[in-house]
């Protein structure tokens, strides 16, 4: 085994960057660092009986160029026995019509489509082929825009089902290792564009530094992160441990108990508020630091009914004691009302999510899912007793003489006190799925079922049911803890 594989080799099993037999897509533009990664993973490929994929997108920016980077790697892929999936996508236009800079849009784009290629293999990982100088110039840049212990730490080299296998390898490294096997890649002009930010931190920036100071920007800032990263692990552990017990996720906002939030230290506090953005902005891009102070002096003030709003139509309001993210409440809202026809989708755009149901023996739903009285009420899949609903089940916001008898409350109650006791905005209440049987709620999605309909230990049929949210048109799972 070449020694350069070895490296990286090591690197993937100390970072248990995936599992043998794991399906993996790879990131191809047929550069020198998309090439290599792709030579190492088709070299570990037998030993670890991986599925690779490899995915080019055609940005269509560079004419003449960018077609011959795509029969490059068609090219290449072929002689290498790998799937390929190719793309054409006219980024600049793209950019353009989402007011974003063409770079963001390149990168939206990709992994857009890294997903929909994961999607459709089945696959588990994407990779993707970023290393060491890319992490230092990531680094810079987040100092140039301000930045905490995050920024400062840089990429993850596994970060969710994304994996870097090459991070801590070199450019110099990499260019050696392909030069030596006779290996072929392509070279991108733009990288010598300076109109690109990255490509004035790469080709200005870094070598201003070492002249001026003879010092290596790229090792001094891998270095940095090394540094941080464990310091910021651990405050992170130590802000997502508070975060469950101040806050409460449900469907459509997050709400934090101004009582215990306030009682924090600052640095968790402002690690909170991220959490909580990201929670409902479904990550943690476009909130800045002067959005967190803003918020931290709503808390301080306290009064209900203050607001401020942030950027992607969210605002942070306080309300009964709490502070409260959710979505920027349009002017008017309809109502709606979908039939659940049992082993199909059932898709409530208005709440933003589908439904899914499953009927299935109590006891083999039991040993997949766990005992219904052991999953949290909050949970996004539920267990319910066919028997007892078997009748025309409705998907549907509220309506007046909705009553649900809660678990655990030993009685029936009116859907509308139930959610004055819970304190649940009233402009938030018509965006709550309710799944209903005549005006009696089974299950008040994301936040408590009946003691009518729920399965029990002498449940014969069960049906499951299990939502999820959908965002900008692909479906964004919401995995509850049970």
């Amino acid at each position: 085994m070449h020694d350069f594989i070895r490296i990286v080799r090591n690197d993937i099993l100390e970072n248990n960057l995936f599992e043998k037999g794991s399906g993996i897509v790879i990131g191809l533009s047929g550069g020198a660092d998309s090439v290599c990664l792709l030579k190492v993973l088709k070299d570990l490929q037998t030993e670890f009986e991986l599925k690779l994929t490899a995915v080019h997108l055609n940005h269509s920016l560079r004419g003449e160029e960018a077609d011959q980077d795509q029969a490059f790697v068609e090219e290449l892929c072929a002689d290498w026995n790998i799937e390929l999936a190719v793309f054409k996508k006219d980024v600049n236009e793209i950019a353009q019509k989402k007011k974003i800079t063409v770079e963001e849009a390149g990168r939206i784009t990709r992994y857009s489509l890294f997903n929909q290629v994961l999607k459709e293999r089945k696959a588990r990982y994407i990779a993707v082929a970023h290393q060491k100088e890319d992490q230092a110039e990531t680094i810079m840049l987040n100092i140039l825009r301000g930045t905490g212990l995050d920024g400062l730490c840089g990429m993850s080299i596994k970060q969710g089902n994304i994996i870097r296998p090459l991070l801590n390898v070199s450019r110099k490294q990499i260019e050696d290792f392909l030069k030596g096997e006779n290996i072929p890649y392509r070279i991108d002009s733009t990288n010598l564009d300076s109109d690109y930010t990255r490509n004035r931190v790469r080709n200005k920036l870094f070598p201003m530094i070492r002249n001026m100071f003879d010092v290596d920007p790229v090792s001094q800032l891998v270095k940095l992160s090394a540094v941080v990263q464990p310091e910021r692990d651990f405050l992170e552990s130590t802000a997502e441990e508070a975060f469950s017990k101040v806050a409460v996720i449900d469907s459509f906002y997050v709400k934090i108990s101004l009582e215990k939030f306030n009682s924090l230290s600052p640095a968790i506090k402002n690690r909170i508020i991220r959490i909580a953005w990201e929670k409902i902005n479904k990550g943690r891009k476009n909130l800045e630091y002067i959005h967190v102070e803003q918020i931290l002096n709503l808390c301080q003030n306290g009064t209900t009914g203050k607001k401020i709003v942030l950027p992607k139509g969210i605002e942070a309001k306080i309300s009964y004691g709490c502070l409260i993210f959710s979505l920027k409440t349009p002017q008017e809202f309809s109502s709606f009302l979908y039939p659940i026809r049992i082993g199909e989708v059932t898709k409530a755009a208005e709440a933003g999510g589908i439904l899914e149901t499953e009927i299935m023996p109590a006891q083999g739903a039991f040993k997949k899912y766990g005992y219904p009285w052991n999953i949290n009420e909050r949970a996004y899949i539920q267990l319910f007793d066919y028997d007892k609903l078997n009748g025309k089940l409705i998907l549907r916001s509220r309506a007046e003489g909705d009553v649900i008898r809660p678990v655990g409350l030993g009685g029936e109650k009116k859907l509308k006190k139930f959610f004055i006791d819970e304190k649940i905005p009233r402009e938030n209440r018509d965006k709550i799925p309710l799944v209903a049987l005549g005006n009696k709620i089974a299950w008040i999605i994301g936040m408590r079922t009946s003691e009518e309909f729920k399965a029990k230990k002498d449940t014969k049929n069960v049906i499951v049911f299990s939502w999820r949210f959908i965002e900008n048109g692909g479906d964004c799972y919401v995995r509850a803890k049970n």
